[in-house]
């Protein structure tokens, strides 16, 4: 049995909610959409034609975060130090520059394109480098996939 104040808070959350529901507004045009919509666009004509997956947007920070360590424990070496670090905050800190060629980094390409952002391990996890802050930067899918587990004195700069 719930108390009074139970019953006018639940009452109350779902009438703010069944409000935010009526208020939904088109993602592109800004239109009150109807109630009966499911989607995010009033129509065919305000939908994206090239919906792009930007590089590192997921739902939350933690599946970013558990994502990015979950890949980089397959090529760590037995007594890594791992931190929780959300890839996109190496990645904006660098202001969308590779930090391998200097190169900018789109922001609005599928995560597999050569151009995409990635987080390169400065001394590679498979040579016993750590998965912490210190040891990341930003890179370009290419310039990350081309260096791979290079010792950072072997690499050529110039």
């Amino acid at each position: 049995m719930t108390s009074p104040f139970q019953q006018r808070l639940n009452k109350h959350l779902a009438d703010t909610v069944q409000t935010a529901w009526f208020e939904r507004r088109c993602l592109a045009c800004d239109l009150l959409l109807a109630p009966s919509c499911d989607d995010d666009y009033c129509g065919d004509s305000c939908y994206p034609v090239n919906l792009v997956v930007p590089a590192f947007v997921t739902k939350t920070p933690a599946s970013r975060i558990g994502g990015f360590r979950r890949s980089s424990a397959s090529r760590a070496l037995p007594g890594t130090r791992f931190e929780d670090v959300d890839p996109l905050d190496i990645i904006e800190a660098a202001d969308w520059h590779c930090e391998l060629c200097g190169g900018a980094i789109p922001k609005d390409v599928d995560r597999y394109d050569p151009q995409a952002a990635t987080v390169d391990h400065h001394m590679p996890l498979a040579l016993g480098g750590h998965h912490v802050r210190s040891n990341m930067r930003a890179a370009h899918r290419r310039c990350n996939t081309s260096k791979n587990a290079t010792h950072p004195t072997d690499l050529d700069y110039g």
